[in-house]
């Protein structure tokens, strides 16, 4: 006569134990971080292979190990650190400062010399970033100006006043200030040189011969 199969038991083969023990294996890797390959360094900050192996061979970034075939591989804080140094660069900060700043708590033997020296470091490059920010933005809002007004350019077709007469066009007479870029690029306004010996031979000043 069969036995009656028992059910609710809460042992199981060696074959479900394994089984059990590969999953959680593979669980336990999948919340590991991620390894970053070189291309997908260049690739997430938007530089380039060779940026990423500038910065390496600079000592600023790290590998955490190379593969079998000897590629790099990266750890995601090597993104930040790649994004934070490449801004810092785009700034005007030079690669020894870039380390310097990096190298604040390494250099440090507490916690508050290194707030302390952080503070001093960082500070310094504030006060740089304000004053390239005020020239930045004066920049900015002339080349715009300066698109806006050339725009009107466009359509000029007039062979026989460009470019000797662009300062008497309606498109520069109708500003009543022009851009600094529009007076230097299209040789028009008070800052020209041939705005200013006009101006002198019309009051009966002498000027100053070019020399050769």
């Amino acid at each position: 006569m069969d036995q009656p199969i028992e059910s609710g038991s809460s042992a199981g083969s060696p074959q479900d134990a394994q089984v059990d023990a590969g999953s959680q294996a593979e669980a336990d890797r999948s919340r590991e971080p991620a390894l970053l390959t070189t291309g997908e360094m260049a690739r997430l900050s938007s530089s380039t292979l060779r940026t990423v192996r500038f910065y390496e061979e600079a000592g600023i970034l790290r590998p955490a190990r190379r593969t079998d075939g000897g590629h790099r591989l990266f750890e995601r804080t090597e993104l930040d650190r790649l994004m934070l140094v490449t801004d810092l660069r785009m700034a005007g900060l030079s690669l020894d400062e870039n380390k310097a700043i990096l190298d604040v708590k390494k250099a440090a033997a507490s916690g508050a010399v290194a707030a302390e020296s952080a503070m001093r470091v960082l500070g310094a490059r504030i006060e740089e970033l304000k004053e390239k920010l005020v020239v930045l933005n004066r920049l900015r809002n002339d080349l715009e100006e300066t698109t806006r007004s050339v725009a009107g350019c466009m359509a000029c077709q007039n062979e026989l006043s460009f470019p000797g007469s662009c300062a008497k066009c309606d498109v520069m007479t109708a500003h009543s200030a022009l851009p600094r870029s529009v007076r230097v690029l299209w040789s028009v306004g008070e800052c020209t040189h041939e705005h200013a010996r006009k101006a002198a031979e019309a009051s009966g000043e002498q000027t100053e011969p070019t020399q050769e």
